[in-house]
Formats: structure tokens, C-alpha cells, sequence
């Protein structure tokens, strides 16, 4: 069951409009951008629970953005996360806006493709160190 878990990077990679937006730095009114990196759903729910517990008023679909002051919280627990599906201890996924069965399925997609799934962490883990050091927000714009 190993799923295609993948960052993108250039807009021009995406096929429709299904697919949330990172955003280094304030929404501008625009989406899109080509500073931005870019995952579906399936890639996003590894850690939208994640995000979900750190920024007040999450919703899958809004546009809101993540203060530079909570930057190095969301990193430790990405960490966090990263070593749950390496340990396989990934048992709980606390987003409140899924059902147990969604909850279910998606744990199960991550520890079929760990590797996958840890990649995908690595990858957005540097790319927030990197924005970090710029003293960005992150803007993480809903489908």
C-alpha cells in the first residue's frame, strides 16, 4: 500500500488545485508563489495535526499564518514526529476535523511507506530552518 508522499517545489509541477501552500513569510494575496513549497492532502496529513495543535483557528481550508515565534515549536515537533513513525509508536493522529477511521487509514498509510513519510519531514524540516533564518511567519495556505 506505499503511497507517493512528495514536496513540491514549482508550481508548475501541480496538476489542479487540490494541494496546500507553504509560504515563507505573510500571505500576499496571492497563491501560487514561486517561493513557496507545495503537498496534497495525503502528504500533508503525515503532521496536520501538527499544525492543528500549534495555530489557533486551524482550518484545513483558511489561509492563516503561523507566527516566527512558534516556528521552533513546530520543528521540535515535527522531530517528534519523525521519530514516532521511525519508532512505529505513531498510534494517535489528534486531528479533531477527522473521523477514527480517517485517523486509522491514515496511520496505516504512513507506516506502510515510513521512509516516504520521513523524507517528506526532512525536507520540510530544512526548508523551515532555512526560512527561519530569513525571520519569516509561515503562511500555510488551505486548499
Amino acid at each position: 500500500m506505499p503511497t507517493e508522499f512528495k514536496i513540491y517545489d514549482d508550481p508548475n509541477e501541480l496538476e489542479g488545485t487540490a494541494y496546500i501552500e507553504f509560504l515563507p513569510g505573510r500571505y500576499n494575496g496571492k497563491c501560487w508563489n514561486e517561493n513557496s513549497i507545495f503537498m496534497d492532502e495525503t502528504t500533508f496529513s503525515i503532521f496536520e495535526d501538527v499544525i492543528e495543535s500549534i495555530l489557533e483557528g486551524y482550518d484545513h481550508y483558511a489561509f492563516k499564518e503561523l507566527p516566527e515565534t512558534k516556528i521552533p515549536i513546530l520543528l521540535h515537533l515535527l522531530e517528534q514526529r519523525k521519530r514516532e513513525i521511525f519508532n512505529e509508536t505513531l498510534f494517535n493522529i489528534t486531528l479533531t476535523s477527522y473521523s477514527e477511521v480517517q485517523k486509522e487509514w491514515i496511520v496505516k498509510l504512513i507506516l506502510a511507506d515510513k521512509k516516504a513519510a520521513m523524507e517528506v519531514l526532512e525536507t520540510l524540516i530544512a526548508w523551515i530552518q532555512n526560512m527561519q533564518k530569513q525571520n519569516l511567519p509561515l503562511s500555510i495556505l488551505g486548499i
